[in-house]
């Protein structure tokens, strides 16, 4: 049987519309529809700037003056939707893995992958320019040695998920003999998924994926970004002696839709507006429109060899929020099962 593209939603841990029950309801809402994941976003502050001006859930016309820039911090959210939820896989895309001890974080993801019985999606990352370096700052590491950082980290990790008696010495973490159990039930360890890209598959990250990753989460790509970015993926896995293997490719894209396509570019060119340079951009690296249009588009990413994606639905309101994730599942999902 061919395995068909999964469908991953983003919850609102962030956003004009953030709250425990949003998140909580949005993820049994989108597990009793049949959507395959639930995705929250990490960053340890995150201030009233960003909150107004980097839509990360909900829409532009959600946004009022009024607002706490709240923030559900990722593993602690996903722990909870672990223990609502039954069947759906729990994603973060990503961690910002410098700002976090990976002693305790590998702890955690261990923890919750073994409670949520092997649900787990861990993307991971240095940190986005700009967005992310005040945050860098806020917790004492050093913004300029982020990759190196993320680099030692994950060995770090990857060593205590798998070892026993987990020793490692790298040039930011260092340990011996550290008995830490349990171990995750994925083996040997949650997928991890580097994130990075939204106009390809950079070096630094096509590195990553290769030697320490089990696939690939960029954000925003059009099909041609995309399958190029598959195509150096392919390559590299052959020249490192990976071949074999599968890596997964996720893709994070906005979604809007709408009775016709200019009716859902004119509802959603004020929210585009909020992650892209133009409208133009964002509906060329979004999937906004009829259902049949979004059909159409998922098609072609499909062809190209995504396996899954992280949907960012733009809504004013939970309740609309519920009523597109209600009309996906209805008009689009059966065409891909």
């Amino acid at each position: 049987m061919v395995k068909c593209v999964e469908f991953g939603v983003r919850l609102p841990n962030s956003g004009p519309l953030a709250s425990p029950e949003a998140i909580l309801s949005s993820a049994e809402k989108a597990e009793s529809l049949g959507f395959d994941s639930v995705w929250v976003h990490d960053h340890i502050t995150w201030g009233t700037e960003q909150h107004r001006g980097h839509l990360s859930s909900g829409s532009a016309e959600a946004l009022t003056s009024a607002q706490l820039p709240n923030f559900y911090e990722s593993m602690t959210t996903l722990a909870v939707l672990a223990g609502a939820t039954e069947k759906v896989k729990l994603g973060v895309a990503v961690v910002i893995l410098p700002l976090r001890n990976p002693v305790v974080l590998a702890k955690q993801a261990a923890v919750l992958d073994a409670l949520s019985g092997g649900r787990l999606l861990l993307g991971v990352a240095p940190g986005a320019p700009k967005i992310s370096e005040p945050e860098f700052a806020a917790v004492g590491v050093d913004y300029h040695k982020r990759g190196r950082i993320t680099d030692d980290y994950l060995r770090a990790m990857q060593a205590i998920w798998t070892q026993p008696l987990a020793s490692y010495r790298g040039e930011y973490i260092s340990f011996e003999e550290a008995q830490i159990f349990p171990k995750p039930l994925q083996k040997p360890w949650p997928p991890i998924l580097i994130g990075g890209g939204e106009r390809g598959l950079s070096p630094r990250a096509l590195r990553r994926v290769l030697e320490l990753g089990n696939g690939w989460i960029p954000a925003y790509l059009t099909e041609s970004e995309l399958e190029e970015g598959i195509e150096q993926l392919h390559e590299g896995a052959k020249r490192v002696g990976r071949r074999n293997e599968k890596f997964v490719v996720g893709l994070e894209m906005f979604v809007g839709i709408g009775s016709s396509d200019n009716q859902a570019v004119a509802t959603n060119s004020a929210s585009l507006t909020k992650n892209f340079s133009s409208v133009e951009e964002g509906l060329k690296r979004s999937l906004i429109g009829t259902t049949r249009t979004v059909n159409d588009k998922i098609e072609r990413y499909e062809k190209i060899g995504l396996d899954y994606f992280e949907f960012k639905f733009v809504y004013p309101t939970i309740k609309n929020f519920h009523q597109m994730m209600e009309v996906f599942a209805s008009e689009i999902i059966p065409s891909f099962r």
